[in-house]
């Protein structure tokens, strides 16, 4: 009767992963209609600048991702494990350092901008001044990203998907706004492509300022102290696999812009940029989904809740798989509709495109598994495996590939990816295999249980009175059973069973609706309860009734008296209290 179901977190997945799809979407579809305004009003030419600017605005998104998913996941973990004051301080080095950084990148990509224009383009005069033109305004685009947008991770962190992903929907759709109308009607050409990206992140920074002002937020600014460089290494080291994409996309786009210039010429480069914009689509879900897991999974890995990450997992595998199915459909069926997206009509663009649009699209969904797996492999501390996979994926495979088939058959240089991507998985399950045996390992997902000598128990029960005693009778045979004797097994029979009925009645309102998660942790010093539910914010530790409302808060104060100690956190918009009892009861 009593077990654990995984319902409170695949709802928890869900509620995060519409607002995130849309987060995603909008960061997207920002840059697909960017590219395809760009595209349709300033021609190939100018499209083909766009997706010469790759590797700048990749520096950009990995000074981003070092800073912002790093400071993400380490505060995700910290929340986990309830260092409340650590989680804040990572929440301001993150902020602080990240906009800093980012300031000084924009200033001094100012003075190099002619030289790295003109051999970006390949010294091809024409394209420099465009690229010149467009990358001067976009370069400030970083500053405000960061705040922004890493605030809005940290938002989402704090139990507010939609307001996370207000701001970057507003973010870029002004971006898109001022994107068309500075083109279309004030005629000041690809300027005002980059011109409206910084603005539109501008906009993004101004949403976000009511919550610094709020009372309710749980992330604060604290000032830094002595063991602030070693959480800023913590941080970037933890920001380095996915910021390691960036490199190696950076790389990737100066060896393959070159390859594809030398045998594929400037048609070929405007194909590469619609392929990107196909990767960009993509990535509404892949983004999205990453984007669900990576606080859901950061903060139950801090919790050393095995059993929720696999069941986080298995949902975004689902979600991943689904949408991966149909993109690549669509794909190999029609491929013209793209070309005809981004504005290449001409008959030669699309007898160049469609081919090469299909052997593309086979690359999305190892795209997809590769990327879901580094998430996770950098979350759960296998910061290693993270890493070896993007540089596989990103550098060592692709490259020899796109080498080999452009010297082989040209029309099939865009198979490069697929190739690559299909190795690095390849490479990855032989490694899992060797790391599962080394370390007595259940799965690929590499996870390390609770400590063997610890003993678990986990149940899920509905908010409610009658499946709380219930619970409470079933817990003390269950402590019994693992050799505590009756006074303490009493102790902690009472104490969930309190615990449980409070919640009941202060988060969920007596309403049959709500779920308890109960998790049950015995080590040789101590017995640890942890509830979680998905009520309304309900702090027994602070809590202190006007008037004495009868059994409830008794409770409340009884639990207080028989527990070594009690805390709480809201995390993830769940309630997360954690009880905890000596071995050895106290003597009268």
């Amino acid at each position: 009767m009593y077990e654990r179901t995984g319902k409170l977190i695949r709802e928890k997945f869900r509620e995060y992963l519409l607002p995130t799809v849309m987060t995603s979407m909008a960061v997207s579809m920002a840059s697909v209609v960017d590219g395809a305004i760009v595209g349709n009003l300033l021609g190939d030419v100018a499209l083909a600048t766009v997706g010469l600017a790759g590797p700048i605005i990749f520096c950009i998104n990995l000074i981003y991702m070092l800073f912002g998913i790093g400071g993400l996941t380490c505060a995700s973990i910290a929340r986990g494990k309830r260092e409340m004051h650590q989680a804040n301080l990572i929440f301001t080095l993150t902020i602080g350092m990240g906009v800093g950084v980012m300031l000084v990148f924009s200033l001094a990509m100012q003075f190099i901008m002619p030289s790295l224009s003109l051999s970006l383009a390949g010294n091809d005069a024409l394209l420099a001044s465009m690229l010149e033109s467009y990358l001067r305004p976009l370069v400030f685009t970083g500053p405000a990203l960061m705040f922004s947008s890493g605030m809005a991770l940290f938002i989402r962190t704090d139990g507010q998907p939609k307001s996370s992903a207000l701001v970057v929907i507003i973010a870029n759709a002004v971006n898109l706004v001022f994107d068309y109308v500075l083109i279309r009607f004030f005629h000041v050409g690809i300027w005002g492509a980059g011109f409206s990206t910084t603005l539109g992140y501008v906009a993004g920074a101004a949403i976000v300022l009511p919550y610094l002002f709020s009372q309710k937020r749980n992330f604060r600014f604290v000032r830094p102290g002595r063991e602030s460089l070693r959480t800023l290494g913590n941080i970037l080291g933890t920001g380095l696999p996915k910021a390691l994409i960036q490199v190696a996309n950076i790389l990737r786009s100066l060896a393959l812009n070159s390859i594809i210039i030398s045998f594929l010429g400037s048609i070929g480069m405007s194909v590469m940029t619609v392929c990107i914009n196909v990767q960009m689509i993509s990535n509404i879900f892949v983004g999205g989904v990453s984007d669900a897991l990576l606080p859901i999974v950061g903060t139950l890995f801090g919790e050393r809740d095995s059993y929720g990450i696999r069941q986080t997992m298995k949902s975004a595998l689902t979600v991943l798989a689904a949408s991966c199915a149909a993109l690549l459909a669509l794909l190999l069926l029609a491929p013209q509709l793209m070309g005809m997206a981004f504005g290449m009509n001409s008959a030669q663009g699309m007898a160049a495109l469609k081919p090469a649009l299909r052997l593309f699209a086979l690359y999305l969904p190892f795209d997809a598994a590769i990327q879901l797996l580094q998430n996770f492999y950098t979350t759960t501390g296998r910061k290693r495996m993270a890493s070896a996979m993007v540089i596989m994926n990103g550098l060592i495979f692709v490259l020899p590939f796109a080498f080999l088939l452009a010297h082989a058959a040209p029309d099939f240089f865009w198979l490069c990816y697929a190739c690559s991507g299909a190795a690095t998985l390849l490479v990855t399950a032989a490694v899992c295999k060797r790391i599962q045996k080394k370390e007595r390992l259940g799965s690929v997902l590499l996870l390390r249980e609770t400590n063997d000598r610890d003993i678990r128990y986990d149940v899920t029960i509905k908010a409610t009175a009658q499946q709380a005693t219930g619970l409470s009778a079933h817990l003390i045979a269950w402590c019994t059973k693992q050799g505590l004797d009756a006074r303490m097994a009493n102790r902690v029979g009472v104490a969930m069973e309190e615990m449980a009925v409070s919640t009941a009645h202060y988060a969920h309102g007596g309403s049959d609706k709500g779920v308890i998660d109960v998790a049950i942790r015995l080590t040789d010093e101590t017995l640890e309860i942890r509830l979680r539910d998905n009520g309304q914010a309900f702090n027994p530790v602070e809590y202190i009734a006007d008037e004495n409302d009868g059994c409830i808060t008794d409770g409340v104060r009884l639990i207080r008296q028989l527990a070594k100690s009690i805390d709480y956190a809201r995390q993830l918009g769940f309630n997360t209290t954690v009880i905890t009892f000596s071995r050895m009861p106290k003597k009268p």
